[in-house]
């Protein structure tokens, strides 16, 4: 068994070792990574120069790639002994000093032709059967099953073949026309056995489906009047579901209706109080005298002064009248503020001595709501009060700023005529008389306009009365019908249960009918089909078998002329097929992944070898089985042949075995070698695909 191969500079491997063990040792990684190197290594290892003579290269291509020398240690366990192959090499060849056999660890043999000698005597095994038998390369395992001069080379029976070259030219010609042939014929026999008992079992299957489909003939009228009953009822059903939801759906809206006509009737009630309240209102509104005349002439004055000469860029003076008007505003609304201010503390301090809720001045009623809202209004003026004064002062700042502008622009131009402060004095006295008015008249249109709405919202408040009354007067109706619906729902709920139990028995039961229709068209198509092909087929049978006849008396003329050559060779082909198919059959056995593959044995067919698989139903020969088969039955001829000439297969290494395989036959493959380990102890295999990780026992990753 081989535990470990170590390299030095050994084509791609600068210095590596790997160790092997029982079982399946899975040497995985990608192309170009040394996977094959490694098998390389072992065969150099092993046979030397042999192996490089034989394998049609020079030292110099195993050597890596820059180097002057390499080396290649190859750690074996044979027959209880422990042994170390070395070889070292060069460009030129094998390095005598450096290459040697030792034998726990005592050195029996050095230098090239001596240490493969050792090794072969004490393995039994030379070159030719190595590179035959135990390591397959890439693409070389069913080379066995397809070259018939593999096995005589194997066996060394070749040289028979020098003798008779001409006649084998001839026999070879012969035989591949009777191989088609007889191929052929076997497979019109095996169609037309097919066809006969295929045409057989239509024929009975044909009659027992039409007796079948007699007896369901009743079930197509009953189905069609039982089906047409139930829908009509499913119909009914549908639509009182229908309109039991139109119905559900009406009673939710009437609902909805009601209680919107309720929510509109106490809103129109609440409106018509607030209108009446505004009629009040409007009775006690204040009248002002016309001033828009006037406010609107002082505008358009104040704007012409305000003006900016377009000749005068660098200084606009619009900035100071801007900052001096609202300054102005500012001041004004601090004096409005603080006299509204002043008059509400008035009215408070008067409410303070008010008696019986009337005011102590006028004799008006004064209610605490009021008073409290005038209180509220004193705190807000006074915040008020306090921010103006604070903008007043920064507007005062602003405006002294400005002014000292001023005054270089009239140094160079006098064009104020108009006294903007007076003007806007006055304009705004106008302003907030103008403002008060429009407040005033706008609330009066308002309550003008709420007014007289006031009949429209009492005509408005009577329908939606009258809609309410209506709302709940279709509530009882539609429920009425409500209820009407839901009990005739029930009574064809009831008929629809008992009618479906029927339908559906039914149903099956024309479903079946209608299956069994289209089985029985199709045996019939198939049964025409298949005694139309087996008339065909008989018919070419007939002629292969008048030709297999004409082939078979040529090849007995050809081999009774090879047979007078001599008898040596056949003699000792079958001796030697005796001892292989000893082996070949147990190892068969072994991997097989078919019951019905009974055995296997290496046969001389008419001069060739030809591999033969025992079935229940006769012997296939290897030609005809399929790649996954063809490799079962090469891979076990190799196992068988080892242990006939060798005694035993000590180890077997594959080199990409799934190469150019689809995944199903790579899979077969991977099974294959794992069954093999039940016959060879150790099983090294590369590949640059992961499919064989799952059965190995050890990975070895490049």
């Amino acid at each position: 068994m081989i535990r470990r191969v170590e390299l030095l500079n050994f084509k791609a491997h600068g210095k590596a070792s790997v160790r092997f063990g029982e079982g399946v040792n899975f040497i995985y990684g990608p192309n170009g990574s040394g996977k094959t190197s490694i098998m390389e290594a072992v065969s150099v290892a092993l046979f030397g120069s042999q192996w490089v003579k034989r394998a049609g290269g020079r030292w110099s291509d195993y050597l890596r790639r820059g180097a002057s020398s390499g080396e290649v240690r190859l750690h074996l366990v044979h027959a209880g002994a422990e042994l170390l192959v070395v070889r070292r090499f060069g460009e030129g060849g094998s390095v005598p000093s450096g290459t040697y056999l030792a034998v726990n660890g005592a050195v029996v043999a050095r230098g090239d032709s001596d240490v493969t000698a050792a090794l072969a005597a004490r393995l039994g095994l030379g070159v030719e059967e190595y590179r035959q038998l135990l390591y397959i390369r890439q693409g070389e395992l069913r080379r066995i099953l397809q070259e018939a001069e593999y096995l005589d080379r194997v066996l060394r029976l070749d040289e028979f073949d020098k003798l008779d070259e001409v006649l084998r030219e001839v026999l070879n010609e012969l035989r591949a026309r009777r191989e088609r042939v007889g191929g052929r014929a076997e497979e019109l026999e095996k169609r037309a056995q097919f066809l006969k008992t295929r045409v057989d079992a239509l024929r009975r299957e044909l009659a027992e489906l039409e007796v079948r489909l007699r007896g369901l003939e009743s079930v197509k009228n009953q189905y069609a009047e039982v089906k047409e009953r139930y829908a009509k009822l499913r119909e009914r059903h549908a639509a009182l579901a229908k309109e039991r939801e139109t119905l559900e759906k009406k009673l939710e809206e009437l609902a909805q209706t009601s209680l919107d006509a309720e929510r509109e009737i106490e809103r129109l009630e609440a409106e018509l109080g607030e209108i009446r309240r505004a009629k009040e209102e409007l009775r006690s509104l204040p009248q002002i005298g016309d001033v828009e005349k006037e406010y609107f002439e002082l505008r358009q004055l104040v704007a012409a002064a305000e003006r900016v000469p377009q000749e005068v860029r660098s200084y606009d003076p619009a900035k100071l009248e801007e900052a001096r008007r609202r300054a102005e505003d500012a001041t004004r609304r601090l004096a409005e503020v603080r006299s509204r201010l002043e008059l509400l503390r008035d009215v408070v301090r008067l409410a303070g001595r008010a008696e019986g809720g009337v005011c102590p001045v006028c004799g008006s009623p004064l209610r605490p709501e009021a008073v409290k809202r005038h209180e509220l209004e004193v705190a807000g003026l006074e915040r008020e009060e306090r921010r103006l004064e604070e903008l007043v002062e920064e507007l005062r700042g602003e405006v002294k700023r400005l002014e000292a502008l001023d005054k270089l622009y009239h140094a160079n131009k006098d064009y104020v005529k108009v006294d903007l402060a007076a003007a806007r004095r006055r304009l705004a006295e106008l302003e907030k008389a103008y403002n008060e008015k429009r407040e005033v008249e706008k609330r009066r249109a308002y309550l003008t306009a709420l007014a007289e709405r006031e009949g429209d919202v009492e005509k408005r408040l009577a329908e939606a009365r009258r809609r309410l009354a209506e709302a709940e007067a279709k509530v009882g109706e539609v429920g009425e019908r409500l209820r009407e619906v839901e009990k005739e729902a029930e009574e064809v709920e009831r008929k629809l249960r008992e009618v479906e139990a029927t339908y559906s028995q039914l149903e099956e039961k024309f479903k079946e009918y209608n299956i069994l229709s289209g089985r029985v068209d199709t045996l019939r198509r198939q049964l025409e089909e298949a005694e139309r092909e087996l008339g065909s087929i008989a018919g070419e049978l007939e002629k292969a078998k008048t030709e297999l006849a004409k082939l078979d008396g040529a090849l007995g003329k050809a081999k009774n002329m090879r047979a007078a050559l001599g008898e040596v060779k056949p003699m000792a082909r079958q001796i030697l097929l005796r001892a292989i198919n000893e082996e070949l059959n147990h190892v068969f056995l072994k991997l097989r992944h078919k019951e019905s593959f009974k055995s296997a044995h290496l046969a001389d067919s008419n001069g060739r070898y030809v591999v033969r698989v025992a079935t229940p139903t006769g012997y296939i020969e290897h030609g005809l089985l399929s790649l996954g088969e063809q490799n079962l039955l090469a891979l076990s001829l190799r196992v068988a042949l080892a242990r006939a000439l060798l005694g035993g297969a000590p180890f077997m290494m594959f080199d990409e075995p799934t190469e150019h395989l689809d995944e199903h036959h790579r899979r077969k493959i991977v099974e294959l070698i794992r069954e093999l380990t039940s016959i060879v102890p150790t099983v090294i295999v590369t590949s640059h695909l992961g499919e064989f990780e799952e059965v190995a026992d050890q990975v070895i990753q490049l």
